[in-house]
C-alpha cells in the first residue's frame, strides 16, 4: 500500500474533488484506487477518512458561513439556502 500524503489529501478534498479525482491525482496505483476511496468514504477513525473529511467539511463551513453572511444582508439568492441549512440541521 502506497504511504498517503494526508495534508496534500486535505487540500484536495477542500477542493471538492472526488476520492477517485484524488486519488489520480495523488499517483495512487489504479488496483489500490478503490481501496483508498473506500478509506475516503467508510472507515472511521481511518486517518485517511479523518483527512478526506476535514477538507471536504472545512470548505463545506465557509461556504455555508458565506451564504448565511449573504442571507443576513438581505440576498433573496441566499436566504432560501440558508432556509434550507436551517433545515436540514434539524434533521440531523
Amino acid at each position: 500500500m502506497i504511504e498517503i500524503d494526508l495534508g496534500m489529501l486535505q487540500e484536495y478534498a477542500a477542493a471538492l474533488l472526488t476520492p477517485a479525482e484524488i486519488a489520480i491525482l495523488m499517483g495512487i496505483p489504479p488496483d489500490e484506487r478503490n481501496a483508498f476511496c473506500i478509506r475516503c468514504r467508510d472507515r472511521q477513525g481511518d486517518p485517511v477518512f479523518e483527512a478526506y473529511h476535514l477538507g471536504r467539511l472545512t470548505t463545506k463551513l465557509e461556504l455555508r458561513q458565506n451564504v448565511i453572511k449573504l442571507a443576513k444582508a438581505g440576498s433573496p439568492a441566499a436566504e432560501p439556502l440558508a432556509e434550507r441549512y436551517l433545515y436540514e440541521q434539524n434533521l440531523d
